[in-house]
């Protein structure tokens, strides 16, 4: 398989390299894998539950690539009776999986529960689903999907990641290749992360490291930016982009990069307005221009 047909030769980033014979599943009929860890990656002293959950592949045919998601079926079904719908989850692992294992395959899930309008506890059905299994338990799952989220084949291109909550997942899984398994990244690597504050920091904490221990690494810094700290002092990813405008847009206007954006929507905005600022009334015909040559990748919810 091969990149989008539509973008010149010279400007072809992406490399979609899954054999065909790798198999893709359907809701109707979904691999059942079983769970080999449920990691809590969120420290002590938060309410906020987020887990680093892997799945084992063993006989599935599956083959996936950083940047895909794979979707989860909850069991049970909804008020009227149909099987609940399908929920998709960014891989949170490199095509080599865990553990050196390559059939195997990571999700990074927030336990979602919030209390209504008369004050009820409402949880999510996936994510509680999810966060609940136990090690041996198993999972009905569909996919994997995603055919544009990916890294370039050139590992010259200077990346630029910008990530809120479990957004994170697809970066984790981008650092790994990159540096775990490539060995190194020519390009530089930039990473601007969100959360409410330190100990919600995914895979950037005390309790799991696994994209800070690659910080020794000359091409790859990180950025986080914490909202919930000072009660006067709220930072986002945007503001932390606008404190490095300086590098971010020189690597923009260089033109030798690929950028992207995984997590609540909102924050996009925010990115393009500091963009916006800087590059004034060229931004919209850079950013059309970028999109075309597969350079700017968004996926939000």
């Amino acid at each position: 398989m091969t990149a989008d047909s539509t973008v010149p030769n010279a400007l072809k980033l992406v490399k979609y390299d899954i054999p065909d014979s790798a198999k893709t599943y359907k809701p109707n009929a979904p691999f059942i894998a079983k769970v080999v860890a449920n990691e809590r990656l969120t420290e002590e002293g938060t309410q906020v539950d987020i887990r680093n959950i892997v799945f084992d592949l063993t006989d599935s045919g599956i083959q996936y690539i950083e940047g895909q998601s794979i979707g989860i079926i909850p069991p049970g079904t909804q008020a009227d009776g149909r099987p609940h719908r399908v929920r998709l989850y960014s891989i949170a692992s490199a095509r080599t999986g865990e553990y050196g294992c390559s059939q195997t395959v990571t999700l990074c899930v927030k336990r979602v529960l919030f209390q209504d309008e008369q004050g009820v506890e409402v949880y999510g059905i996936a994510s509680n689903f999810l966060c609940n299994l136990n090690v041996g338990e198993t999972a009905a799952i569909m996919g994997p999907t995603g055919r544009t989220f990916f890294l370039p084949a050139d590992d010259n291109v200077n990346l630029l990641m910008v990530a809120a909550g479990t957004g994170i997942a697809p970066f984790r899984a981008f650092i790994q290749r990159i540096y775990r398994d490539k060995k190194t990244w020519n390009g530089q690597v930039r990473l601007f992360y969100g959360v409410r504050n330190a100990m919600e920091s995914a895979y950037m904490n005390s309790r799991n490291d696994d994209i800070a221990q690659y910080m020794s690494h000359d091409t790859f810094e990180a950025f986080q930016a914490f909202s919930h700290v000072e009660p006067s002092r709220k930072v986002y990813v945007q503001d932390q982009i606008a404190s490095n405008k300086d590098e971010v847009c020189a690597i923009i206007a260089e033109g030798n990069f690929s950028f992207y954006l995984c997590g609540m929507k909102a924050m996009e905005q925010g990115v393009e307005d500091v963009l916006r600022g800087h590059f004034g009334e060229q931004w919209e015909a850079m950013r059309t221009r970028f999109k075309a040559e597969g350079r700017w990748n968004i996926e939000t919810y």
